[in-house]
Protein backbone atom coordinates (compact mmCIF):
# COMPACT_ATOMS: atom_id res chain seq x y z
CA UNK A 1 0.00 0.00 0.00
CA UNK A 2 1.49 3.37 -0.96
CA UNK A 3 2.28 5.74 1.89
CA UNK A 4 2.26 8.92 -0.18
CA UNK A 5 -1.43 9.76 0.43
CA UNK A 6 -0.80 9.58 4.18
CA UNK A 7 2.29 11.75 3.86
CA UNK A 8 0.35 14.25 1.74
CA UNK A 9 -2.36 14.49 4.41
CA UNK A 10 0.31 15.41 6.95
CA UNK A 11 1.60 18.00 4.49
CA UNK A 12 -1.86 19.55 4.25
CA UNK A 13 -2.04 19.81 8.05
CA UNK A 14 1.18 21.83 8.04
CA UNK A 15 0.68 23.90 4.90
CA UNK A 16 -2.86 24.92 5.84
CA UNK A 17 -2.34 25.33 9.58
CA UNK A 18 -3.71 28.25 11.53
CA UNK A 19 -0.15 29.53 11.90
CA UNK A 20 0.20 29.69 8.12
CA UNK A 21 -3.18 31.41 7.82
CA UNK A 22 -2.19 34.00 10.41
CA UNK A 23 1.13 34.59 8.65
CA UNK A 24 -0.73 35.34 5.42
CA UNK A 25 -3.49 37.46 6.93
CA UNK A 26 -1.99 39.01 10.04
CA UNK A 27 -4.57 40.78 12.21
CA UNK A 28 -4.19 44.45 12.92
CA UNK A 29 -2.40 45.13 16.19
CA UNK A 30 -0.96 48.24 17.76
CA UNK A 31 2.71 49.12 17.40
CA UNK A 32 3.56 47.55 20.77
CA UNK A 33 2.58 44.12 19.45
CA UNK A 34 4.62 44.40 16.25
CA UNK A 35 7.36 42.23 17.74
CA UNK A 36 4.78 39.45 18.26
CA UNK A 37 3.99 39.50 14.56
CA UNK A 38 7.68 39.43 13.70
CA UNK A 39 8.28 36.43 15.94
CA UNK A 40 5.24 34.55 14.63
CA UNK A 41 6.39 35.20 11.07
CA UNK A 42 9.69 33.52 11.94
CA UNK A 43 7.82 30.54 13.41
CA UNK A 44 5.62 30.32 10.31
CA UNK A 45 8.75 30.33 8.14
CA UNK A 46 10.13 27.44 10.20
CA UNK A 47 6.90 25.53 9.61
CA UNK A 48 7.13 26.26 5.87
CA UNK A 49 10.60 24.70 5.90
CA UNK A 50 9.02 21.48 7.17
CA UNK A 51 6.42 21.76 4.40
CA UNK A 52 9.26 22.12 1.91
CA UNK A 53 11.01 19.02 3.25
CA UNK A 54 7.85 16.95 2.87
CA UNK A 55 7.21 18.39 -0.60
CA UNK A 56 10.73 17.35 -1.60
CA UNK A 57 10.11 13.78 -0.42
CA UNK A 58 6.84 13.57 -2.36
CA UNK A 59 8.42 15.17 -5.44
CA UNK A 60 11.27 12.66 -5.33
CA UNK A 61 8.61 9.94 -5.37
CA UNK A 62 6.81 11.56 -8.36
CA UNK A 63 3.71 12.13 -6.25
CA UNK A 64 1.15 14.77 -7.26
CA UNK A 65 1.12 17.17 -4.32
CA UNK A 66 -2.15 18.47 -2.91
CA UNK A 67 -1.67 21.46 -0.61
CA UNK A 68 -5.33 21.50 0.43
CA UNK A 69 -7.28 24.59 1.40
CA UNK A 70 -7.62 26.55 4.60
CA UNK A 71 -10.59 25.57 6.77
CA UNK A 72 -13.47 27.99 6.21
CA UNK A 73 -13.81 28.70 9.96
CA UNK A 74 -10.53 30.62 9.76
CA UNK A 75 -12.25 33.36 7.77
CA UNK A 76 -14.41 34.15 10.82
CA UNK A 77 -11.33 34.95 12.88
CA UNK A 78 -10.08 38.16 11.31
CA UNK A 79 -11.16 40.26 14.26
CA UNK A 80 -10.08 38.15 17.22
CA UNK A 81 -7.82 39.49 19.90
CA UNK A 82 -4.15 38.69 19.89
CA UNK A 83 -4.57 36.69 23.11
CA UNK A 84 -7.40 34.61 21.59
CA UNK A 85 -5.31 34.00 18.51
CA UNK A 86 -2.78 32.09 20.61
CA UNK A 87 -5.46 29.65 21.77
CA UNK A 88 -6.21 28.91 18.11
CA UNK A 89 -2.52 28.62 17.28
CA UNK A 90 -1.92 26.12 20.07
CA UNK A 91 -5.04 24.14 19.15
CA UNK A 92 -3.79 24.01 15.57
CA UNK A 93 -0.37 22.80 16.70
CA UNK A 94 -2.05 20.12 18.80
CA UNK A 95 -3.94 18.90 15.73
CA UNK A 96 -0.68 18.85 13.76
CA UNK A 97 0.99 16.80 16.51
CA UNK A 98 -1.88 14.31 16.42
CA UNK A 99 -1.76 14.07 12.61
CA UNK A 100 2.00 13.56 12.63
CA UNK A 101 1.72 10.84 15.29
CA UNK A 102 -0.92 9.02 13.22
CA UNK A 103 1.18 9.42 10.08
CA UNK A 104 4.30 8.11 11.79
CA UNK A 105 2.46 5.04 13.09
CA UNK A 106 1.15 4.34 9.61
CA UNK A 107 4.55 4.83 7.98
CA UNK A 108 6.27 2.55 10.46
CA UNK A 109 3.62 -0.11 9.99
CA UNK A 110 4.13 0.12 6.22
CA UNK A 111 7.92 -0.07 6.63
CA UNK A 112 8.60 3.29 4.98
CA UNK A 113 11.83 4.09 6.82
CA UNK A 114 12.77 7.15 4.74
CA UNK A 115 9.44 8.88 5.29
CA UNK A 116 9.34 7.80 8.94
CA UNK A 117 12.71 9.38 9.59
CA UNK A 118 11.66 12.65 7.94
CA UNK A 119 8.32 12.81 9.73
CA UNK A 120 9.97 12.09 13.09
CA UNK A 121 12.25 15.06 12.49
CA UNK A 122 9.30 17.22 11.43
CA UNK A 123 7.36 16.17 14.53
CA UNK A 124 10.26 17.18 16.78
CA UNK A 125 10.58 20.55 15.07
CA UNK A 126 6.83 21.12 15.34
CA UNK A 127 6.98 20.33 19.07
CA UNK A 128 9.74 22.95 19.38
CA UNK A 129 7.57 25.37 17.43
CA UNK A 130 4.67 24.73 19.80
CA UNK A 131 6.93 25.47 22.77
CA UNK A 132 8.02 28.71 21.11
CA UNK A 133 4.38 29.73 20.60
CA UNK A 134 3.66 29.03 24.28
CA UNK A 135 6.65 31.14 25.32
CA UNK A 136 5.48 33.98 23.09
CA UNK A 137 2.00 33.71 24.56
CA UNK A 138 3.43 33.94 28.09
CA UNK A 139 5.60 36.87 27.07
CA UNK A 140 2.57 38.67 25.66
CA UNK A 141 0.55 37.94 28.82
CA UNK A 142 3.41 39.27 30.96
CA UNK A 143 3.69 42.49 29.00
CA UNK A 144 -0.07 43.06 29.22
CA UNK A 145 -0.05 42.78 33.00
Amino acid sequence: MPTEPTINNALISLSRSFLQYVAESWPWVDVDAQQVEDQLQVLAARQRQDVGDIVQLLTDRDWFIDFGTYPTEYTDLHFISLASMFDWLLNGQSQIADRLAETLASLKEAGDATASELLETVALRQNDLTSAIKELQQELAGSAA
